[in-house]
């Protein structure tokens, strides 16, 4: 019962008074496998204790046509033994008044001999005439010592829901079980192993989302078949290496090694032909779950019928998330035939919805039912899957390869789609100009920009008289610019971009756009018009797809964090980090993402967060064994996460994009200084993370740098002679221009320096050159002549 302290409690005050007068009523309720007859055992065992009786009982499914049978099986009683009693059996409504008289006596009689639990677990299966019973009998029994505990199901249970809130109206107390937080599921795994997880098995457990009966069976089962070992108190992959070379697992990912040569197969030998696993199918566990676990989920899915479980395998190559309508395609049904089995796998807990998709509930029932599938099975879906016949078909499988981390198979299919088709006219052959688009998003998120030049110089012709496409083009000329370090260039496209989409019905568009400017925004180091960003992007990110959506709260969350701080980005972010499972893709919309996130949750006392984003960059690279950039991407995550110099300095070499290589070299640069005696290094790696980030306009990131030399009792230049007018705008340096955008915006003297990165002081000295050389004596006068200029030509 770990992590379940406030339930027992709850539990302990219930049977502290039942002695008393009252209904004592506790209902307890959660999704399969949660815990709740778990804590029935406890309640039972603690009631013993105290010397109060006992009647536990339980509802099951291929009872309910016999009426009362949880509450008679409690009290020890069947319907023969009391038409025995009774020398006579009723028929029709008088059996049922007589049973429920009988069971109110019986109660009455026990309770007499002493305080009485009535446990009684799975009343989503219960008979009307139990739940009937269980309406009235607290009230008409409160004057006997008597303590009721009901559990029940949250999954597809209209009347055990009723029932539960007419209690809870007369004074019940109702307690829902949830899934254990992260600290509960570590020591949950250290009682199950017999020492404490490593970084991997962590990673492996939080894919249980907190389910006991799924934690338990998995951890249990690795236990049983030999796959973890103990070594110095810390529980391992049976093949992992020791303390003295622990990275050794993760350097088998990082070179691309499966750990499993059955089935490669897809794009021609450089990825998987499944999208497996959560966890990187390539760590030192396998990526086969254990047997026990696979038990535990067979007995989940024999609660539901075979059309049912048919079509759960079938939709789990698509991945842990899918949309119906796509799956409907796939099996070629029309989606209203799909319905019954979804409501039955609904009601089972065995899916949920989410805003855009339904989605397995956990990771390891989604692994499991797919693992299940035999693998030629699983080829001939995936197969067709990439095949469904719909015009965007080509580009959908491309976007959720892309989003599920395929990323070699979404280029592939991006490119295929992007293809010329015969007698098609115009310069490309295509009339849809969507293919393309994609295939060069893609691209650039790969930095090939050469390729992605070429496709997008070659498609800006046709935009004329397309305002969807020409937009489409400016956003990825923006992306461009920004991966080739011009950043302001990059912003004065995407402002382009959003002005020739309004008005257009494309939230995926505007999504895009968005990311661009904000990050184009933050990077120049203009936070104002990044923040302005994030304030108009709000619509477009509610209403996009997956693909653009998700990008875009990155940004969003990067500006938040720049504004106010780790602790509030992480607060913006949860939905992101909770989705990198379903949609590594995410990661691959700047190269370093991976470490930004975990960068963020540590700053903000998250280390699970920091797990998952580590665990999802490992997965992202196990996955793509035949692209660079993946591998360097995970070693930069999980070397802010373990103060790794080795891995950091693998990501600050290895990097293609001069940002996350200069970004990378800034992390191991902070980690050298903070190492004794290795002050020198340090100083030399953060110059050149300097000189990167100046090479690309980075300014932010620049200052940033230089405060960190000056604490190591280092100071670079960074400014450069220009001839000024005395006074006016035009007077005004890059700094003083810095300081009064910032200041305009309501920022006080000492945030406007952690902005800039420089003292207080130095702020304020600035403000006061302002001041003398635009005539105006307050912050509310300069934020009055700022906006008058923003608003007209220079006001100087």
């Amino acid at each position: 019962m770990r992590g379940r302290e406030r339930e027992r409690a709850e539990v302990l005050r219930l049977l502290a008074g039942a002695p008393g007068p009252g209904a004592h009523v506790l209902l307890v309720e959660g999704e399969p496998g949660i815990g709740k007859s778990i804590l029935l055992a406890e309640a039972a065992a603690a009631a013993s204790a105290l010397g109060t009786g006992v009647a536990t009982g339980r509802a099951d499914e291929l009872e309910r046509m016999m009426p009362l049978a949880p509450l008679l099986s409690a009290l020890e009683e069947t319907t023969t033994r009391a038409a025995v009693a009774r020398s006579a059996f009723p028929g029709g409504p008088g059996l049922l008044m007589w049973l429920a008289e009988r069971v109110s006596t019986t109660l009455e009689r026990r309770a007499a001999a002493g305080p009485l639990l009535v446990a009684l677990d799975d009343l989503q299966w219960a008979d009307p005439v139990t739940l009937m019973a269980l309406r009235t009998l607290p009230s008409r029994l409160a004057g006997h010592p008597l303590a009721w505990l009901l559990a029940r199901r949250t999954t597809g249970d209209d009347d055990g829901e009723r029932l539960f809130g007419l209690l809870e109206q007369e004074g019940a107390t109702r307690i829902a079980l949830r899934p254990l937080d992260g600290a509960a599921v570590a020591r949950v795994a250290a009682d199950a192993l017999g020492a404490v997880p490593d970084a991997e098995l962590t990673a492996l457990a939080a894919q249980a989302a907190g389910n006991p009966a799924l934690l338990l069976a998995l951890l249990t089962g690795l236990r049983e078949e030999g796959v973890v070992r103990v070594d110095t108190g810390v529980a391992r992959p049976a093949n992992a290496a020791g303390p003295a070379g622990e990275s050794a697992p993760a350097g088998a990912r990082e070179a691309g090694e499966t750990g499993d040569a059955g089935e490669t197969g897809e794009a021609g030998g450089c990825g998987r032909a499944e999208a497996t696993a959560g966890f990187a199918e390539t760590g030192a566990v396998a990526g086969t779950l254990p047997r026990r676990l696979h038990a535990a989920v067979r007995r989940r899915l024999e609660e539901v019928s075979p059309r049912t479980r048919h079509l759960l395998e079938a939709v789990a190559v698509l991945g842990r998330s899918f949309c119906p309508s796509y799956a409907a395609e796939l099996l070629g049904e029309p989606p209203a035939a799909l319905l019954p089995a979804l409501d039955e796998a609904l009601a089972a807990g065995l899916l949920v919805v989410t805003p855009e998709e339904l989605a397995f509930r956990h990771e390891l029932l989604w692994r499991s039912v797919l693992e299940t599938v035999p693998a030629p099975v699983r080829q001939a879906l995936r197969r067709q899957a990439e095949r469904v016949p719909p015009p965007a078909a080509p580009v959908a499988a491309a976007l959720i390869a892309w989003d599920e981390g395929r990323l070699s198979r979404g280029l592939e299919l991006a490119r295929e789609a992007a293809e010329p088709l015969p007698g098609i006219p115009g310069p490309s052959g295509r009339r849809d100009p969507q293919p393309r688009a994609v295939l060069a998003a893609m691209l650039i998120d790969l930095g090939l920009l050469d390729e992605a030049e070429k496709i997008t110089a070659g498609s800006a012709a046709e935009a004329a008289g397309r305002p969807a496409w020409a937009a489409a083009v400016l956003v990825l000329r923006a992306r461009l610019d920004l991966a080739a370090g011009r950043a302001d260039d990059a912003a004065e496209q995407a402002e382009a971009a959003l002005a020739t989409a309004a008005g257009l019905d494309v939230p995926d568009l505007a999504c895009l756009a968005l990311s661009a400017l904000g990050a184009a925004a933050l990077r120049a180091g203009d936070l104002p018009r990044a923040v302005r960003a994030l304030a108009s992007g709000q619509a477009a990110r509610s209403a996009g797809t997956p693909y653009g959506r998700l990008r875009a709260e990155l940004t969003a969350g990067r500006i938040v964090e720049a504004r106010d701080g780790a602790t509030a980005a992480m607060t913006r972010l949860g939905g992101l980090y909770d989705g990198l499972a379903g949609h590594a893709g995410v990661l691959t919309g700047e190269p370093a993402a991976a470490a930004w996130l975990v960068r963020t949750a540590l700053a903000a006392g998250d280390r699970r967060r920091a797990d998952e984003v580590v665990a999802a960059a490992e997965d992202l690279a196990g996955r793509n064994p035949c692209l660079p950039g993946p591998p360097v991407a995970a070693a930069h995550a999980r070397g802010l996460r373990d103060r790794d110099l080795a891995a950091l300095g693998r990501a600050a070499a290895g990097y293609a994009d001069p940002w996350a290589r200069a970004s990378a070299a800034e992390d191991l640069g902070v980690l050298l200084g903070a190492a004794p005696g290795r002050r020198d290094a340090a100083v030399g790696t953060l110059d050149g993370a300097l000189s990167g980030y100046g090479g690309v306009g980075a300014r932010r990131d620049a200052a940033r740098v230089r405060r960190r030399l000056r604490e190591l009792g280092e100071r670079r230049r960074h400014w450069e002679r220009v001839d000024h007018p005395d006074s006016g705008w035009s007077s005004l340096t890059g700094t003083e221009r810095a300081v009064c955008d910032l200041v305009s915006q309501g920022l006080t003297n000492r945030q406007a320096a952690e902005q800039m990165f420089v003292s207080e002081h130095t702020v304020a000295f600035h403000l006061r050159q302002i001041f003398r050389k635009l005539g105006v004596r307050s912050r509310v006068e300069l934020a009055r002549l700022a906006a008058l200029s923003a608003a007209g030509p220079d006001g100087g």
